[in-house]
């Protein structure tokens, strides 16, 4: 018997509770010089700022990556570009993008984020993983 989604004919119109700010990058495994996509999730088509390892309550836009705030796309998403430059834990703050918050402006972020960047790992040196020339270079070289 299927009962859900059933509404009865005195129920009001459907409000649904924007999601939460939140933050995304675009690899799970993130490596010291390498370029990423940060993207915020809005609740609202306001400016977000985004920032990294700062002081939560007192970053200022020169802290922001791209130097400036950014508007989100029609699907409420924002998106900055943001290159690790140390390995260890990061945190990323966004700023605004949230009915009633402002950013930075000595006001706590609206979201953050906590992610591990590494060494980039490095490759043996070996032809072998190049295909078709590894195969080539193996035979004439032993």
């Amino acid at each position: 018997m299927a009962i859900a989604g059933v509404m009865g004919m005195t129920a009001g119109p459907a409000w649904a509770e924007p999601a939460p700010t939140s933050i995304t990058v675009s690899s799970e495994d993130l490596y010291v010089n390498e370029t990423y996509t940060v993207t915020v999730h809005c609740q609202e088509h306001s400016t977000v700022g985004v920032a990294v390892d700062v002081d939560p309550y007192g970053a200022e836009q020169s802290d922001l990556l791209g130097g400036i705030p950014v508007a989100p796309n029609e699907d409420l998403l924002a998106t900055v570009q943001w290159t690790p430059t140390s390995i260890g834990t990061h945190t990323l703050y966004a700023y605004g993008c949230a009915s009633g918050v402002g950013w930075p402006d000595y006001r706590p972020p609206t979201a953050s984020l906590s992610v591990d960047v590494t060494a980039a790992p490095t490759g043996t040196g070996s032809a072998d993983g190049i295909p078709v020339i590894g195969p080539i270079l193996r035979k004439l070289f032993g």
